[in-house]
């Protein structure tokens, strides 16, 4: 009996390795088709607050005189 539990005991952890680097292996195409790359979720949308802090002062002064 005690010759059979140890041999249970390596082949539950023989095959635990095989199910984990399966795993491991088919994971990522598990998780869907691969995002292509879309430039335009990571490009900045227009000027930013510096951008018209500056360029909205030199307009008011040239404006104004």
């Amino acid at each position: 009996m005690r010759q059979l539990s140890f041999i249970a005991r390596v082949v539950f952890s023989i095959l635990r390795q095989v199910v984990s680097s399966a795993l491991t292996f088919l994971g990522p195409s598990w998780d869907g088709p691969v995002r292509k790359y879309r430039p335009e979720d990571h490009y900045m949308r227009g000027p930013g607050p510096k951008w018209r802090e500056k360029h909205l002062l030199g307009r008011a002064s040239v404006g104004g005189s």
